[in-house]
């Protein structure tokens, strides 16, 4: 892709890093890319409010996206309220229309993450009628995060090199949420890579791709 304007939507802040980092940091050198976070988490795994999370986890996804090449878009959703409904599916066909892009990427539909869920079924209600390429990158739940679909990518991106340098540097943003699985994420990505013939490379399935 070159010289076109992407928008990566990520449910929350970390998720995008995890699943395509390499492929961001790779597609900003030629493209113009808006990485749009819907929910900050705030709460521990108790459900309990985490001070640490509230006054650092938007910092973090700031200077994540800069190390990564993207403009960032947060919009700050009460997760208690995010659903798939009209009200939802109107305010991101309306931030798709702001943005005009050609391109989009979003988590997976079969996430186990009930959030993840949500965001992929509103885009796919916002994305039904427009010339927009849109991609779904893997599930972001590692380690763990086990469902009953498997992911079948057809598109894998090298993420080798300097690219999957700036992932992971970007993951070390959110070290204090995400800790040792980094070395499950790069793990996956050294995997993928090996199906393909490179040293590391991320993958997506195609929804709809278009070619103009």
């Amino acid at each position: 892709m070159k010289n076109k304007k992407i928008l990566v939507f990520s449910p929350h802040a970390d998720d995008v890093e995890i699943a395509m980092g390499g492929t961001i940091a790779k597609l900003s050198r030629d493209n113009e890319i808006v990485l749009v976070t819907c929910i900050l988490p705030t709460e521990n795994r108790a459900g309990d409010k985490d001070q640490q999370m509230i006054d650092h986890r938007g910092i973090e996804q700031a200077k994540s996206a800069r190390i990564l090449g993207a403009k960032l878009h947060l919009m700050n959703l009460d997760v208690y309220k995010f659903a798939y409904n009209r009200e939802y599916v109107k305010l991101f066909d309306q931030l798709i229309l702001a943005h005009e892009p050609d391109v989009v990427f979003s988590c997976w539909e079969h996430d186990t993450h009930q959030d993840h869920q949500t965001l992929a079924k509103i885009l796919y209600s916002a994305l039904r009628k427009n010339d927009i390429s849109y991609y779904m990158y893997e599930s972001t739940n590692l380690p763990g995060g086990l469902g009953g679909n498997q992911f079948a990518p057809q598109v894998f991106v090298d993420i080798s090199g300097d690219p999957l340098k700036k992932k992971i540097e970007s993951l070390k943003q959110y070290q204090t949420y995400i800790g040792n699985a980094i070395e499950s994420i790069i793990a996956r990505s050294k995997y993928k890579g090996g199906i393909i013939g490179v040293d590391h490379a991320e993958s997506f399935q195609v929804i709809k791709q278009l070619e103009l």
